[in-house]
């Protein structure tokens, strides 16, 4: 008995030594596993794409550069094909063409060539004023009351549909005060001519609403 002590002993440590084997492979495995899956979610977070943001309202006819706007990593998958990167952007820059909310994501179909706008902006005087819910990037139609003799005025006509509020300009002197209020707007440039002439010829003018910026 006093020779098969010793032994059993032995196997007894070597036993022991080989379960403590198995748990620290099982750790091992188990902090590999752990690891492994801390890096798959940074590296599914990452898979998003940089998208440019509207750091702020932006009306039709604003041009812009890279710089202007906000970069996102976001996530839409094949939607967002749709929307537009830093690298859609030119060095010389693009004009918006729409109207766009501030968070809302860059369509491409927004994005506009400077070089040969369809559009421009004018400042007109409006015999009245314009509601108080109106504000940048609202559609408006332009209507123009002809002045005739006798300084009356002839049935109104719309001179420029679907303009663009840019913004309302700050009233300046005395006359200012008896007028409906000076406004910017980005209209059609095939408008422009009809609106020249109705100021040249002292018509009333005035804005009406058809459509309200979304987010007002």
């Amino acid at each position: 008995m006093t020779e098969n002590t010793p032994r059993a002993a032995e196997g007894a440590a070597a036993r022991a030594a080989r379960r403590l084997d198995a748990r620290l492979l099982v750790g091992l495995l188990l902090v590999i596993a752990s690891v492994a899956a801390v890096v798959g979610i940074v590296g599914a977070a990452d898979e998003g794409e940089e998208l440019l943001v509207a750091p702020s309202d932006l009306v039709a006819g604003q041009e812009l550069t890279v710089g202007d706007l906000e970069v996102r990593r976001v996530s839409l998958g094949v939607e967002a094909h749709g929307y537009a990167g830093p690298a859609d952007v030119p060095e010389e820059g693009v004009v918006i063409s729409r109207a766009l909310a501030a968070g809302e994501l860059v369509p491409l179909s927004a994005l506009g060539d400077p070089r040969g706008p369809v559009a421009t902006t004018i400042v007109v005087s409006l015999s009245t004023p314009l509601g108080a819910t109106v504000r940048a990037g609202d559609a408006l139609d332009l209507w123009s009351s002809p002045a005739i003799e006798g300084g009356r005025f002839g049935a109104p006509s719309v001179i420029a549909s679907g303009a663009q509020l840019v913004r309302t300009v700050a009233a300046e002197g005395i006359v200012a005060a008896e007028e409906g209020g000076r406004v910017e707007l980005l209209v059609p440039r095939r408008d422009v001519a009809r609106i020249l002439h109705a100021l040249a010829n002292g018509d009333a003018l005035a804005a009406v609403p058809v459509s309200l910026a979304i987010g007002g």
